[in-house]
């Protein structure tokens, strides 16, 4: 397995990832989606690679908290393909967050992960990385309103 940062020629692969973690969309809005990315110094994505295939991905950004001293990193998509979970991928892109983070002088690290059902493995999964629950997330579409 190889944990690196995502490249542009990464773009056009993640599109199926993204569909994977729930998020339907083309292989072309996700690539116009990353290459905005790619272009922002405060923005990260890491690939996960296993036996040459792209199998899992996670993104992040550097913010400024209101509420606590020092920036922090908001890791904004986490996604293992199901057939490679399990494999310790989820984790080290996981570690390789907090690395990113540390090396940025960040002192928190947080995420949001949905409250259904089919997250409640999820939940743990952050759980037995020592990340605790301490919110509900909520969102409003401004798109046809």
């Amino acid at each position: 397995m190889n944990i690196r940062p995502m490249i542009l020629e990464d773009t056009s692969k993640l599109g199926d990832l993204m569909n994977y973690l729930g998020y339907p969309s083309t292989n072309l809005k996700v690539q116009e989606r990353l290459n905005s990315i790619l272009n922002l110094p405060d923005y990260q994505t890491y690939v996960a690679e296993f036996n040459g295939e792209l199998v899992g991905f996670v993104g992040m950004c550097k913010q400024i908290a209101y509420e606590f001293d020092g920036p922090y990193v908001r890791v904004l998509a986490l996604v293992v393909h199901g057939e490679f979970r399990r494999k310790n991928i989820g984790q080290s892109l996981m570690l390789a967050v907090e690395d990113w983070a540390k090396k940025n002088h960040c002192t928190v690290i947080t995420l949001n992960s949905g409250n259904r059902e089919e997250r409640i493995a999820a939940h743990r999964f952050y759980e037995n990385l020592g990340y605790t629950g301490k919110s509900t997330g909520f969102s409003k579409s401004l798109i046809n309103n």
